[in-house]
């Protein structure tokens, strides 16, 4: 029997345009089956095909995006048409259903490009562009295959051809759309929090980052891989991919989530979800800035990659953390830019130096300016430094080497004026926020009062101890009777005598408030007031008999103020060297912790100032000399946020006996 007739026109008049149901028409003269053939247009059954899956993909998405009727409105249409569309032309393979699969998967295509480019500002949740992910990428794909396929059907027209086999092309899309639908259906798209409800940011199940071990975390660059179900980020526009995704939060009590600043833990997902007065797209900026970060920073890791690369050491490493920075791109016109950082800030841990953040510097403008404090609202604070002093050392590169006195002169080097507004993004914990500021003088100058400032810990700072059962205490105050109770396992004579302590301290120290009547007591400064505290010490008064009096403190804490001035804030009592960590006495129970420190390097002398850290074996850089350690404990005479004995935090904040962690007395903290 020969084949079926060739049919007249385009060949697809009939509903049977794929000639016959069954496949066969008769048998060759060998006696094998014959397959029919007809007129066809080559590849449109592979574009339906496609179309299809690409449609598939795009339903599984409209659910997930119900808290976006406009952007859910917009999957629907694009399902239908690409399900529609294939459909037709599977059933009805002509022209005009080739041409339809062609012109909706381009236009799919097209605007799937626009989203990831520059978004689109008329769709509610796409305003912002996006980095491409799975799901997203495997749609366009189908899509484009669809829109080429049905192209270049149309442009070659129609041709005899047996019945296409679908069993490959079908396999394979199945292949392709099933893992992104599953992908699709887990894709949380983070639009955002308009206004300040934050009823737009949720998480299908990760809890936010509640804490962190400080901004000098020794997690270092490892942080920087960020686990957890994602945010899709309809706001990620930048030069970096995602690694993980932050989720939405469908049942977390965005009241606690709107605490601002919160801790932050690189290892959670990114929550910035939630701060009254924050736009969708300033979150989706911060969001996509932190994502980039820590994804592109730690190529520096290793500070040889920094100054290959041209950044240079300000010479801050007393401090605990060191600034390393690229002069030549402070001045030019990219901002927030995680391939090229103007300042990369490492933890100083002996000679060893660990990654923990980026200092984005903007070119010389107010700290207020439009540009600065619209691009994350008030999730972000920038500040200057217009208090220090710099100089070179020989034909060195310029390094920090003071701060101005109370007529803002410098005693070495050159006050600069601090022109250009600065923000820190952490990669590794801090309890202050991802884009905290340091502590102390670290901090800066902004725009805005201290007390006001977004970049500095807040109530959120729990120093990890959220959750636990807080004793019935008064906050430290010092122009308030003092009152030390509340604290478990401490008895009445040892709060009597914390008590008495503090009060005596309160009553006698303010005789040292003026520098100079302490310099000319013997007190002698080491040379640490970058750290934001400036310590004097008596140095004939560390080893004699006296301890614990306000009229004979072995030391002085000064706060150096923005205008130059030095402001008194604490006693730190020093028992002699000769005293063990374990044989201090035990006056105030739990209320008090005495420290040592033990890795500082000072210079040689009669006076000596701090001027490093010790090595990874606890050895000092020729020329430097580490002192026996002194037991030691402060009595604050201002208030703090750990209570009237706190220690510093940081690098100042020393060490303690073995098996002990460092005291923080949130009963009694200012700051809670």
């Amino acid at each position: 029997m020969t084949a079926a007739a060739v049919p007249t026109g385009d060949g697809f008049e009939n509903a049977g345009a794929y000639t016959s149901h069954t496949g066969y028409t008769g048998h060759t003269s060998d006696g094998t089956d014959a397959v029919a053939t007809s007129l066809r247009l080559p590849g449109v059954a592979t574009a339906a095909v496609c179309s299809i899956g690409a449609g598939a993909i795009h339903a599984a998405a409209i659910g997930i995006h119900a808290e976006q009727p406009q952007l859910a409105r917009t999957f629907v249409a694009i399902a239908v048409l690409q399900l529609g569309a294939g459909l037709l032309a599977l059933v009805r393979p002509t022209r005009g259903a080739a041409l339809a699969v062609a012109v909706v998967n381009a236009a799919a295509v097209a605007g799937w490009l626009v989203t990831r480019i520059s978004g689109v500002s008329f769709i509610d949740g796409l305003g912002v562009a996006e980095a491409p992910q799975f799901a997203d990428t495997a749609c366009a794909l189908l899509g484009a295959i669809a829109a080429g396929a049905g192209l270049a059907g149309l442009l070659a027209g129609s041709h005899p051809a047996r019945p296409p086999r679908l069993w490959v092309p079908s396999l394979a899309v199945v292949a392709l759309t099933v893992p992104a639908m599953m992908t699709s259906g887990t894709h949380v798209h983070d639009h955002g929090t308009a206004g300040a409800t934050g009823a737009a940011a949720h998480d299908h199940g990760t809890e936010a980052a509640t804490g962190g071990s400080g901004g000098s975390g020794a997690s270092g660059a490892s942080g920087a891989a960020v686990t957890g179900d994602t945010v899709h980020d309809h706001g990620a526009a930048g030069n970096g991919t995602a690694i993980g995704d932050t989720a939405h939060d469908h049942g977390t009590d965005t009241s606690a989530a709107a605490v601002w600043p919160r801790p932050w833990d690189p290892t959670q997902p990114i929550d910035l979800s939630g701060v009254p007065g924050v736009t969708s797209g300033q979150e989706a900026r911060a969001v996509e800035l932190v994502r980039n970060t820590l994804v592109e920073l730690p190529k520096y890791a290793d500070t040889a990659a920094a100054i290959a690369d041209g950044y240079v050491s300000i010479g801050d490493a007393g401090t605990g953390s060191e600034h390393y920075i690229k002069y030549s791109i402070i001045q030019d016109d990219v901002m927030l830019d995680a391939s090229q950082p103007e300042s990369l800030v490492y933890t100083v841990d002996g000679d060893k130096r660990i990654l923990a953040g980026a200092m984005y510097i903007a070119s010389a403008r107010p700290t207020d300016d439009s540009s600065l404090t619209d691009w994350g609202g008030p999730l972000m604070q920038w500040h200057n430094h217009g208090d220090l002093c710099w100089d070179r050392d020989g034909n060195g590169p310029t390094k920090v080497v003071g701060v101005v006195d109370a007529n803002g002169v410098c005693a070495r080097g050159v006050n600069t004026g601090g022109a250009n507004p600065m923000v820190h993004v952490w990669i590794t914990p801090h309890p202050c926020g991802v884009f905290a500021a340091l502590d102390g003088i670290g901090a800066g100058q902004a725009a805005v009062p201290e007390a006001q400032r977004v970049d500095m810990c807040n109530a959120a700072h729990d120093h990890g101890t959220a959750g636990a059962a807080a004793p019935v205490a008064k906050p430290y105050d010092p122009t308030q009777p003092i009152d030390l109770s509340g604290t478990p396992g401490v008895t009445p004579e040892q709060q009597a005598a914390a008590e008495n302590l503090v009060a005596v301290t309160l009553v006698r120290l303010p005789q040292w408030s003026d520098y100079r009547v302490a310099e000319a007591a013997g007190f002698r400064s080491i040379g640490d007031a970058l750290t934001g505290h400036e310590h004097f010490i008596q140095w004939d008064w560390v080893n004699d008999d006296t301890i614990l009096d306000p009229d004979r403190p072995e030391s002085l804490v000064f706060e150096p103020m923005p205008d130059g001035s030095k402001k008194l804030v604490s006693a730190m009592f020093m028992l002699p060297d000769t005293v063990a960590l374990t044989d201090v006495p035990d006056i105030g129970g739990a209320l008090m912790q005495w420290h040592i420190h033990d890795d500082l390097c000072f210079t040689q002398g009669d006076q000596p100032k701090v001027a490093g850290l010790v090595d990874g074996k606890g050895n000092c850089r020729s020329g430097l000399v580490k002192l026996l350690p002194s037991p030691m404990i402060h009595v604050w005479i201002t208030s703090h946020n750990c209570g009237p004995f706190a220690a510093l935090e940081g690098v100042g904040a020393g060490q303690v006996a073995e098996g002990e962690e460092h005291l923080c007395d949130h009963a009694h903290g200012s700051g809670f």
